[in-house]
């Protein structure tokens, strides 16, 4: 993929995510969910993680790049994350 979308810091913020501390090259992001946690690691490259911890387990969910915000959101649905601002 020739460009990647790289979600901005008010973006996850708005769909209620929280910075937490990352390493160097890293910004994360968590909020709870309805089961666990969800966290999104952003990476300098413009790859991204998606985890969600639930009951004690880390399940993977997503790792690679979006195109767009839209295709965030939809990336978002399909791992069963709420994509909405003010959530």
């Amino acid at each position: 993929m020739d460009s990647a979308f790289r979600p901005s810091a008010e973006l996850l913020l708005s769909f209620g995510f929280t910075r937490f501390a990352s390493p160097a090259g890293q910004a994360r992001y968590s909020r709870p969910s309805e089961v666990g946690q969800e966290t999104v690691v952003l990476y300098d490259d413009d790859e991204m993680t998606l985890l969600e911890a639930v009951n004690g387990q880390l399940l993977y969910c997503f790792q690679g790049r979006v195109a767009s915000e839209a295709e965030l959101r939809v990336l978002l649905r399909q791992v069963n994350w709420p994509a909405e601002v003010g959530r």
